[in-house]
């Protein structure tokens, strides 16, 4: 699955039985955070998170979910 958009993102989480609430609980982030992370962060804006927390974030769900949102280029 191409990963576009945090819709993308949400929907590869659930195809693996999880929400990003489940996810993050599971992870030890906060969901609140996750969920603005997903959204600030999803390949269709075209921004990498600078700060640690939000770079950790992001390359867990890439683990998660298989598909590496630090590094992907998009057209």
């Amino acid at each position: 699955m191409k990963i576009e958009n945090a819709n993308h993102i949400h929907a590869a989480l659930r195809a693996q039985g999880l929400t990003s609430r489940a996810w993050a609980v599971s992870k030890g982030f906060n969901p609140r955070t996750v969920q603005d992370c997903i959204k600030m962060f999803a390949p269709c804006k075209q921004r990498k998170p600078k700060r640690a927390l939000s770079r950790k974030i992001i390359e867990e769900i890439s683990k998660t979910i298989g598909c590496d949102l630090l590094r992907e280029e998009h057209e």
